[in-house]
């Protein structure tokens, strides 16, 4: 609710010179409001407030945003205090309109005192008046009831107050005291919450605004993403004919809606992509409103309590019609593949006209610029003709322009420029446009786990996007389906069905995946001949692989060994997973895998070309459907960061390239100069984080060793290098130095990660059987256990107890390890810790 205007303001915002209010006005004192003046003037105030809010048709149509949210909330004020004394009417107290006026204005000498400690109780009661509870799209309706009946409570005890200041009072018999007491204190907070929520509702019918607010709504917008709100807002605004430059604007981000949904990816000629517009879904969602400096919507504990809504275009429009939205930016967050770039397109396309939107992809303007040079940029980049803010926000008035940057996370991710202050700077851009009467609402998509570097402020509204519900990934079906119906009659294929992909849940979930899983099964029905006793390994394997062949296919040549050129493709791809897990990253620059590449793995001729060419990094990158790339512009160069669209994609690859290096490890040739197989490249690898940190990587190893039927192989190479990690000289790393590390801390992420590697590879290990065994068993483990306990995070020395399992037998005095069976787990998850041995031992020594 906007602060700057109180009680008798809204009255006469809504009511302008009409004769009423004047003389409403009076009896309030020239606009001062006291609790004593209310209910001198309550019969009035009913009056005037149910006429005013009954004229809302005679003045609703045509109004701008401002003024018009203006009215809004005025509206909203009137209804509150209307109901409050509308109900105040109905109890029937046994006092006239003159015994008020006798205690207000003629208050015995002796009764003084107590007068004037009645004043100071209103006073203290009154306090919050001039700002009523609101409803706000952020939170149910039923909630806000809760907070006006609360509010009501407080009027109530500030009317008991005035009461007994009453002269009458004191002729009451005590019990009636006590009965008309407790029918303020109880029954009138209730009677008036039941007339707020009557008129709230009638208000709701004329009002769309007062119904997108408190989520009542038709939920036709669900089904038909903005269109019904089109329709549903069309008389906020009349007709506005806009100059050539802003039409050309509108068209172009209109005219996405028929593009292709991704167009990072190419599909067979018969195939049909479906269009953003039949393929938008709009996604379930959590929302909330970031209160202090503790709130942080990036934790999960954070949303746990909020509940998942299915009306994201309604809410997203009630945030716009409320005039906190020309305050501060409405935040969006999701994961990658989530559609919030989507959802951006189609807000920029489909907003009501009572709005004008500018979509601003960060990726494609300088981080360092202000956000007025930014929005400036991403309307030239769109429609090639420079256009000033200050003139945009005044020739589309009435409607409020609304500015969606979309890809924080990009600014953070790709340019490492701090940027915490960076929705501060947009609050204090909206702030300024407000002053100079150029209201302007803000919209900013992120990622939600970067979301911790920022500080929102004080009454930031946040929004989560949802995965995909069974029924939202069927109705996607359906289109794509409907799409390639032609392509399927011809190519002999079966339409993907619903039970197939519901088996690949954790995949399905996310739109961009889902696609993903739908064009692997339009090759040949891939998917659906995929065995069901396959596990998450084999169709990882399968999966990857199919893209990876289908982008080489493109450049591909004569007598090109196609399978050779994939594996090296995801073993290259494994590295770039290990550059994000060993900077504790969930993703990295592209200069950052260009130097770890040059540093760990072997290099491949150039093509000669006149073009410039392609580091290691974006050459590693730049073609594979299964990475989101964030781009920022940072001074004159273009920055580049990569992650995998889901975390187990490239958990997956760190398992499989570990596979790659055992299993040549246990397949090179023995000399009688180099009996011991070189473990340089492994140890470079896995000495700067831990593999149970990562739950999935885990999961993968164990299903791969099973595979690859190299159990027993790799489980010998693995105690080899642990009873010799002490004889081995630490691995140089001045070339491959992914983060600042002791080399004591080095030695230990090696030492623990070959401990998962030999529970990963048998049923279980006895400690003396792969501990260098200098000292006893017990002392040693000890040793090991300590060190690890040193060297690593909290959250990776937790990861590696609960994946290890450790007991001391009964009987020879060893120690028994094994894979902890709770050790599975999808999406970075790490199992529940649970009781028993995975921390039982090692605590007691």
């Amino acid at each position: 609710m906007n602060r700057e205007y109180r009680y008798g303001d809204a009255l006469r915002l809504l009511g302008g010179t009409d004769p009423a209010i004047k003389k409403l006005d009076t009896l309030l004192g020239l606009g001062t409001l006291g609790l004593w003046d209310l209910i001198e003037a309550k019969n009035e105030l009913i009056k005037v407030g149910n006429d005013l809010l009954g004229r809302w048709r005679d003045w609703r149509s045509g109004a701008g945003w401002r003024s018009r949210t203006e009215l809004i909330e005025a509206a909203y004020r009137i209804l509150v205090f209307t109901s409050f004394f509308e109900a105040v009417d109905d109890l029937r107290l046994p006092f006239s309109k003159e015994d008020l006026l006798l205690a207000k204005q003629q208050a015995r000498p002796a009764d003084q005192s107590r007068a004037t400690a009645v004043r100071e109780n209103i006073d203290i009661v009154l306090g919050g008046l001039d700002e009523p509870p609101c409803p706000s799209p952020q939170r149910p309706f039923e909630d806000v009831k809760a907070d006006v009946e609360k509010y009501y409570g407080q009027l109530a005890q500030g009317v008991l107050s005035v009461l007994r200041g009453v002269a009458g009072w004191d002729l009451l018999a005590s019990h009636e005291e006590e009965r008309i007491g407790a029918i303020l204190r109880n029954g009138l907070p209730r009677l008036a919450v039941a007339r707020y929520e009557d008129g709230y509702r009638r208000l709701a019918c004329d009002v769309p605004e007062f119904a997108l607010w408190a989520h009542m709504q038709e939920h036709q917008a669900t089904r038909t993403g903005l269109a019904s709100l089109e329709r549903v807002l069309v008389g906020i605004t009349a007709g506005h004919v806009l100059p050539a430059q802003l039409e050309a604007l509108r068209r172009a981000q209109q005219d996405t809606l028929a593009h292709p949904v991704t167009g990072t990816v190419d599909v067979s000629v018969r195939m049909r992509l479906p269009t953003l517009e039949e393929a938008y879904l709009p996604q379930r969602f959590r929302a909330g409103e970031v209160r202090s400096a503790p709130d942080n919507p990036s934790l999960e504990s954070w949303w746990k309590e909020k509940k998942v809504l299915d009306d994201l275009p309604s809410f997203l429009t009630a945030c716009l019609t409320r005039s906190a939205a020309g305050r501060m930016p409405l935040i969006v967050l999701g994961q990658p593949g989530a559609g919030k770039s989507v959802l951006t397109k189609i807000l920029a396309a489909r907003l009501p006209s009572a709005f004008f939107p500018i979509r601003v992809p960060l990726r494609e303007v300088r981080a360092h610029d202000s956000v007025q040079e930014q929005i400036e940029k991403a309307i030239q980049h769109a429609t090639g003709e420079d256009v000033l803010w200050p003139s945009l926000a005044r020739t589309v008035e009435p409607a409020l322009p609304v500015v969606i940057l979309d890809g924080f996370d990009e600014l953070l991710q790709a340019t490492g420029v701090r940027q915490s202050d960076y929705l501060s700077k947009v609050a204090q851009f909206q702030k300024r446009e407000a002053s100079m009467g150029r209201a302007v609402a803000v919209i900013v998509t992120s990622r939600t786990a970067v979301f911790h570097f920022t500080n929102p402020p004080a009454g930031t509204v946040v929004t989560r996007l949802e995965p995909f519900d069974d029924d939202q990934i069927a109705r996607w079906l359906n289109v794509w389906n409907k799409n390639n119906a032609s392509y399927f009659t011809q190519q002999g294929i079966e339409p993907l069905d619903l039970s197939l992909v519901l088996a690949h849940r954790h995949l399905a979930e996310q739109p961009l995946l889902l696609l993903m899983l739908a064009l692997y099964d339009a090759d040949d029905n891939a998917l659906s001949k995929t065995a069901p006793s396959f596990g998450q390994a084999e169709l990882y394997e399968r999966l990857l692989l199919s893209f990876v062949e289908r982008e080489l296919k493109k450049d591909s040549r004569p007598g090109d060994n196609l399978q050779h050129r994939a594996e090296l493709e995801l073993q290259r791809l494994g590295f770039a997973a290990f550059s994000m897990a060993n900077r504790r990253s969930q993703w990295a620059t592209s200069r950052q895998v260009t130097d770890d590449l040059a540093a760990v793995w072997r290099k491949r001729p150039r093509e000669p070309s006149f073009s410039t060419p392609l580091t290691s990094g974006e050459e590693t990158f730049r073609r594979f459907f299964f990475l989101y790339e964030a781009r920022a512009a940072r001074d004159a160069d273009e920055v580049r960061a990569y992650e995998f669209l889901h975390a187990t994609f490239g958990e997956f690859l760190i398992a499989r390239l570990v596979r790659s290096l055992l299993t040549e490890m246990v397949s090179a040739p023995r000399g009688t100069l180099l009996e011991d197989p070189p473990d340089t490249l492994l140890r470079q690898l896995l000495s700067w984080a831990t593999l149970s940190s990562r739950a999935p990587v885990v999961s993968f190893l164990r299903e791969l060793a099973t595979m690859s039927g190299e159990t027993e192989r790799w489980h010998e190479l693995v105690r080899q290098l642990l009873q010799r990690l002490n004889t081995q000289p630490d691995v140089d790393i001045a070339a491959y130095c992914p983060r600042v590390a002791s080399p004591a801390e080095r030695y230990a992420y090696y030492s623990a990660n070959l401990v998962v590697l030999a529970v990963s590879t048998a049923d279980q290990v006895m400690a003396s059987q792969v501990l260098p065994g200098h000292e006893d068993v017990h002392t040693e483990w000890k040793r090991y256990f300590h060190l690890w306990q040193s060297q690593c995070t909290a959250e990776e020395w937790e990861a590696q107890v609960q994946v290890v399992s450790s007991m001391p037998q009964a009987k020879g005095g060893d120690i028994v390890l094994r894979l902890a069976p709770a050790t599975s787990g999808q999406e970075g998850t790490r199992p529940d810790p649970g009781p028993g041995p995975l921390t039982m031992y090692p605590r007691m020594i």
